[in-house]
């Protein structure tokens, strides 16, 4: 399964090495940002599954 911002994070990635190379450092930054919030969300996103998965797993009843 792949995850949510993926490419999103590929082309940011990709415009901020075009924007570094430019020497647009303001873009460069931007690009970084998206990058941050797009990893963070996966972060969350993943803690939550987790949390779900441990939760659920306490209300099963034990295995015999």
């Amino acid at each position: 399964m792949a995850c949510g911002g993926c490419e999103q994070r590929r082309q940011a990635i990709a415009a901020g090495a075009q924007a570094l190379a430019r020497g647009d450092l303001q873009e460069t930054k931007a690009q970084a940002v998206s990058v941050v919030r797009t990893l963070a969300a996966d972060v969350r996103s993943g803690l939550l599954r987790q949390a779900a998965a441990a939760q659920l797993a306490r209300l099963r009843p034990p295995r015999r």
